[in-house]
């Protein structure tokens, strides 16, 4: 049986893994959020401890902001259709991992089909630095994602105040 996802802020939230935007494919980039650190997984490669993180971030996350912002999206998916140009499948973003022998950067794709809300992005972010600095919180998103079981993903209120409750301490 297949399991049911859904996502929150940043994160793709599943019955049995946490990934940082979309989970990966078979020849897709992507992160596994876990108890002890984070693992590259896909054509990617790399695993990361809690304690040996001096930070996480998530770059490039496509945020609902400003008009301009709305008329570039806009802009984009009209060339798209046009066929000369535009987003050809799902945004990219990258994941800056700080470890104490240096910055690696992993691509990921965003799990979001236009943007992720600019709050969910901050808290998304809140998160991880919680992560970072050994409070756990992981298991709380895992028990979400179990409990969660084959429902959509919330809406963006509900998905700002879930991130809200696991940024706190």
């Amino acid at each position: 049986m297949e399991s049911t996802v859904a996502m929150v802020g940043l994160f793709w939230v599943s019955e049995d893994a946490v990934h940082l935007g979309a989970p990966p494919g078979e020849s897709t980039p992507g992160v596994r959020v876990t108890d002890a650190g984070l693992e590259a997984v896909g054509p990617q490669s790399g695993t990361w401890k809690w304690a040996d993180l001096g930070s996480v971030t998530v770059v490039g996350a496509r945020a609902k902001a400003t008009p301009g912002r709305q008329l570039s999206i806009a802009l984009d998916v009209a060339l798209g259709a046009m066929g000369v140009g535009g987003p050809e499948g799902p945004a990219e973003m990258t994941v800056r991992v700080q470890a104490a022998d240096g910055e690696t950067e992993l691509l990921i794709h965003s799990a979001a089909a236009g943007a992720y809300t600019p709050r969910e992005v901050e808290l998304s972010h809140q998160v991880l630095d919680r992560l970072v600095d050994g409070t756990p919180g992981l298991a709380a998103l895992s028990a979400w994602g179990r409990a969660h079981g084959g429902k959509k993903s919330p809406r963006p209120a509900e998905r700002e105040a879930l991130l809200q409750q696991w940024a706190q301490p």
